[in-house]
């Protein structure tokens, strides 16, 4: 039992030894280093002006793809700062293209509000298959309505989704065309409705007709519809296609693989609709996670990945960080969303270690600071940093995933208090 104790204690004494000579030895260089190079964010989120959104334009002025993280999906200050930092970057870099962590298919009713006024947003948002459904949000979508109003179609902002794991929103717009056009039949029309199911609730009879529907689509030319309407048809069921793969990596032997082909089908679509819109500069919103540009800890090989060997140094992904604060988190028990109290980031993470500059809010370069012989050690070491999603119980463990964060990343936002973000105003 005494060597089982001295083993541990040797254990701990080792590890101990490694955080310092990461965090404890050079703290005070990396703190000095990270002040020197960060960029203070003045003033409440929600009353930035301009002059802090300009801030960030000599790192992504000429970058035609800027990815923007998130540590939750639902953190007010995230929403906000990315909703500005897009209407900075409509209105003054002429940006045009906004690639949401949503649903394909589904996006594409909120972009016909954006573009053409059809429904409202409050109604469009809930068939993105998006976990942002907020007020944050739903206020962005109609400040970017209301830009759109009186330009012409080639100067308008549009959104798309880029994920792929709810086939319902494809499978309807697909089953719609061939109503119209008297082309469906009695299983078409049956596989069609087993699309709604969702994947969890799938059997193998289910499975084996979504396979055999889907297959048969590629049959199916649209030929009646202009070029890009016959474009974005066919682009439906490549996603169809995509989610059969998806359905089919289903593994709890091996959940990495349904995982990495989520992240790879999203790369996929992204690239396809920067190709489609030829509208140049284009924004990503995404979790933190997806934008990565290399693997962490988790082993995960995300959309960041792909896209950063598609666009090269033309690809800027900043993530958002945080040191402690509230979320908006879905409650499983009483089925709706409300804010949540998360722990304060633990020693040695990045939230924690961002925190200490003792700045409220920042932006910072990494090219630019890796300069400092500090910073640069912080960057290139294996961090921790939190990774929510759009739920988390008090109590419950926090996750981490290690980072290189020079590697992974190009540039972070950090806000060292948060508060949950809102849930969608009812309509009087």
């Amino acid at each position: 039992m005494i060597q089982v104790l001295r083993f541990l204690a040797i254990t701990i004494l080792i590890s101990s030894t490694n955080v310092c000579y990461t965090f404890g030895q050079s703290v005070a260089e990396q703190i000095v280093g990270l002040s020197e190079h960060i960029i203070p964010l003045k003033g409440d989120i929600a009353d930035f002006e301009i002059s802090e959104y300009q801030k960030l334009g000599p790192s992504i002025a000429d970058k035609q793809v800027i990815a923007l993280g998130e540590a939750t999906h639902g953190t007010r200050e995230f929403f906000l700062y990315k909703a500005g930092l897009c209407r900075y970057l409509i209105e003054v870099l002429g940006m045009k293209t906004i690639i949401m962590e949503s649903d394909f298919a589904g996006t594409q009713q909120i972009n016909d509000f954006v573009v053409n006024g059809k429904g409202s947003a409050e109604l469009s948002i809930w068939q993105m298959g998006f976990s942002g459904t907020t007020q944050e949000f739903i206020d962005f979508v109609n400040w970017v309505r209301a830009y759109n109003k009186n330009k012409s179609a080639i100067d308008k902002v549009v959104f798309y989704g880029c994920d792929m794991q709810y086939p319902s929103y494809a499978a309807n717009t697909i089953k719609d065309y061939l109503v119209k056009r008297k082309m469906i039949n009695p299983e078409l029309s049956k596989g069609f409705e087993t699309m709604n199911k969702f994947l969890p609730s799938l059997t193998k009879d289910d499975k084996v007709m979504i396979r055999k529907i889907v297959s048969s689509l590629a049959s199916v030319d649209f030929a009646d519809q202009d070029p890009n309407t016959r474009s974005l048809y066919r682009h439906d069921v490549r996603v169809l296609e995509q989610f059969v793969d998806y359905m089919d990596a289903q593994s709890s032997l091996f959940p990495a693989k349904q995982s990495d082909l989520r992240d790879k089908f999203m790369a996929e679509n992204c690239k396809w609709i920067y190709d489609y819109n030829k509208k140049g500069k284009t924004v990503i919103w995404a979790h933190n996670e997806h934008i990565k540009k290399s693997k962490g800890s988790d082993g995960f090989i995300r959309m960041g990945i792909s896209l950063a060997e598609v666009f090269k140094d033309d690809y800027y992904a900043i993530c958002l960080d945080f040191y402690k604060g509230t979320m908006r988190s879905f409650d499983i028990k009483l089925k709706k969303n409300i804010p949540v109290e998360l722990p304060p980031g633990k020693v040695g993470s990045s939230g924690e270690v961002f925190s200490r500059c003792n700045v409220p809010t920042f932006f910072l370069d990494f090219k630019t600071a890796e300069t400092s012989m500090g910073v640069y050690k912080f960057l290139n070491a294996k961090i921790p940093s939190v990774f929510y999603g759009g739920h988390f119980d008090t109590g419950q463990p926090v996750h981490y995933v290690n980072n290189k964060l020079g590697d992974a990343y190009d540039a972070v936002v950090f806000f060292t208090q948060t508060t949950a973000a809102s849930n969608i105003k009812k309509s009087e």
